[in-house]
């Protein structure tokens, strides 16, 4: 085991026991069910939205914040009698820095621009140009005629790194994302370096102003910083070798924000189910996985998964991603995938709806399934405080994370290998 941790470079945490019966997993689940609960949760939410009022009000990977946020993950697996260790990975940090821009011609007004994460800056003075439309960005055939302007693209089909890019590549100076879809846009270019050209967002009342003015001109100014640093995922493991399961959720926030359902409310689901499985299922085989720098483009789980040998690799049976479990506007939404069977069929087993969504690679899952990994998740829905300040215990919808823990609780039952 001690091999696996040092190519990882994680937090371990190793708890030992085993049952002497074999449980049906019928059984094991409803035991781990009666034991997640509101009431167990609620205080993980309450103590990390402390940690970042006291940390300028964000737990975003590379701050005080997040560290404080791993300490307290890490003090409370040790209560429940897990031996932990903590281990950094390196990534950069992202900073904005000034964000300007306003359409001069054929109507002045302000665009509000902001810079998609890891946009580099405009040059000195800033970008002005005229604006080209060029759809969804998602074809480099979407871009003729668009070389020493600034393109105009609507947000979705494509990852916004791929819209950039195709930009870039067609000679574009800078490029606007319009938000066409409902929510905020707070997204990512998921590297620096991802493109050489600023990218920017607005609303779908600025773009659609942008795409129907005729030879319109915009100036943008846009600094960003990049430094690179550590963060630190944390892995709690039962211990031993063999098959294992691996469940997740991401530990940092924004840096605008708490993140208290996104995603304090994964994370707190995770610490009482890693306590019940001590206690009431120490014969299933599963590690828990709590993800720095997922905010910032995966960071932390592309981390622990490329350092995996195939051996280590190949012992994965399956991993499963919770992910904004608390939404206001409460859903019960599962990944598409060979694994949503496990939790459609367990919402239907109890009369309530739920529908298979696709997220693409927009959550820690991404890098286990481009492993060939089995993936599946669970997911709450949309947020009006979705990556905001009022990311707050008051928002998060206490009843759905519930039923969204049982689900986890079962599926971990279902699917995790025995000793």
């Amino acid at each position: 085991m001690r091999a696996l941790v040092a190519a990882a470079g994680v937090l371990l945490l190793v708890a030992s026991g085993a049952s002497a019966a074999a449980p049906s997993r019928a059984r094991v689940s409803a035991s781990l069910r009666a034991q997640v609960s509101v009431a167990g949760m609620r205080p993980h939410l309450l103590a990390l939205e402390r940690i970042a009022d006291a940390n300028g009000g964000t737990r975003s990977s590379g701050t005080p914040g997040y560290e404080a946020s791993a300490r307290y993950v890490r003090d409370q697996l040790a209560r429940a009698g897990y031996r932990a260790r903590l281990a950094p990975f390196p990534f950069t940090s992202y900073r904005e820095e000034l964000e300007r821009g306003r359409q001069l011609t054929p109507v002045e007004r302000d665009l509000r621009p902001e810079a998609l994460e890891y946009s580099p800056s405009t040059p000195s003075g800033g970008v002005t140009a005229t604006v080209v439309t060029a759809g969804d960005g998602c074809q480099p055939r979407d871009f003729a005629g668009v070389g020493g302007r600034i393109a105009l693209v609507r947000r979705g089909t494509c990852f916004f790194v791929v819209k950039a890019q195709n930009a870039e590549r067609a000679g574009a100076a800078a490029v606007i994302v319009y938000n066409n879809e409902p929510g905020p846009i707070d997204a990512t270019l998921g590297a620096p370096n991802a493109t050489r050209i600023p990218a920017v967002t607005v609303t779908d009342t600025i773009g659609r102003a942008l795409a129907s003015a005729r030879d319109g001109t915009v100036r943008l100014e846009v600094r960003t910083s990049t430094r690179r640093t550590t963060s630190r995922n944390v892995v709690a493991d039962r211990g031993g070798g063999g098959r294992v399961l691996v469940v997740g959720a991401h530990l940092d926030s924004v840096g605008s924000g708490p993140g208290i359902n996104d995603n304090g409310t994964g994370v707190a689901a995770l610490i009482e189910l890693a306590k019940a499985l001590r206690q009431r299922a120490p014969q299933l085989r599963v590690r828990f996985a709590f993800w720095g720098a997922e905010e910032f483009g995966l960071h932390g789980s592309r981390a622990y998964v490329r350092a995996l040998t195939p051996a280590e690799r190949s012992r994965i049976v399956a991993y499963l991603n919770f992910d904004m479990l608390g939404s206001r506007r409460f859903e019960r939404a599962v990944y598409a995938g060979p694994l949503a069977a496990t939790f459609t069929g367990y919402f239907r087993a109890r009369g309530l709806s739920a529908r298979t969504i696709d997220i693409e690679g927009r959550s820690d899952h991404a890098p286990f399934e481009q492993a060939g990994i089995r993936v599946g998740g669970l997911y709450a829905g949309g947020d009006a405080c979705y990556h905001r300040a009022c990311d707050r215990l008051a928002s998060v919808n206490l009843r759905g994370l519930g039923e969204l823990a049982d689900a986890a609780a079962h599926a971990v039952a279902q699917l995790a290998p025995r000793r």
